[in-house]
């Protein structure tokens, strides 16, 4: 099974309208105004970091990953935003179109390295547009209407979360072959979407199964073993769980909870 349910077009879509609504919001609440899922950050400083990933760190990775980078540099080489608020916002329009021009002209089946990992520059469509959007939902906190993602972005986002986020954090933490994060598989499941995600590691190796939530070998609705690391709930209480935005307390759970968390590793990293 694959969760081919969204194309480059639509990543690329995704892309551009959360950069505008970003942008929209920031307009209406002020450079100023706190960002509670954001700890110590304002609208400004959650807009800065959206511009320096999308004219900074995703664009080098894109261009320049067919071979392993030096994050520092990449992560160093986002062009300076201007200090004016109203500028930056027309910035950070133009950042995600000046992204998603070079997406369109980027082979994006060649081999690319993402987080240490060999890819393929598709998978930086895909991070950029789970993490824009994600951070519209911080913004959209703010004003205290968070708007629930249909089947198809959620889908998309949890998906990437767990093979890419998930694996990259291993890599760049080391924590492949580490007891920091157990060996013990973990299975997340969407309720809404029928879909459970069956995520293992071991040295040099992590895998990630996606099966039928209903009819898959590995992952019934319900867990069989208590002691099974599970974790279930609709997709739009998932997605906040993954990136350090909720806790599991609107989640189904069984197994040790500080083995879940410490699986957890978007919201870790």
């Amino acid at each position: 099974m694959t969760t081919a349910t969204m194309g480059d077009a639509e990543y690329a879509e995704w892309i551009g309208e959360a950069a505008r609504e970003l942008a929209e919001i920031a307009a209406i609440v002020g450079a100023r105004t706190p960002v509670p899922a954001c700890p110590g950050w304002t609208m400004r400083q959650l807009v800065g970091h959206v511009i320096s990933g999308l004219s900074g760190w995703y664009t080098y990775n894109l261009v320049n990953g067919s071979e392993p980078l030096d994050y520092g540099v990449s992560w160093s080489s986002q062009p300076q935003p201007p200090r004016g608020n109203a500028d930056r916002l027309v910035w950070l329009v133009d950042a995600a179109d000046a992204f998603v021009d070079l997406v369109r002209s980027t082979d994006l089946d060649a081999p690319c390295y993402v987080f240490q990992s060999r890819r393929t520059g598709r998978a930086w469509l895909q991070r950029a547009a789970t993490e824009t959007a994600i951070h519209v939902r911080d913004a959209q906190a703010v004003l205290g209407d968070i708007e629930p993602w249909g089947p198809a972005r959620a889908t998309a986002s949890i998906d990437e979360t767990l093979r890419v986020m998930w694996h990259g954090a291993l890599l760049l933490r080391g924590d492949l072959d580490a007891e920091r994060v157990p060996d013990q598989p973990i299975t997340v499941v969407a309720t809404d979407l029928d879909l459970a995600w069956r995520v293992d590691k071991a040295v040099d190796d992590f895998t990630v199964e996606l099966v039928d939530a209903h009819t898959g070998q590995h992952s019934p609705v319900t867990p069989t073993d208590p002691s099974e690391l599970f974790v279930a709930g609709e997709s739009n209480e998932l997605v906040p769980w993954l990136w350090g935005r909720a806790t599991t307390n609107q989640l189904t759970t069984t197994g040790d909870l500080a083995a879940i968390d410490a699986w957890n590793l978007s919201a870790n990293i």
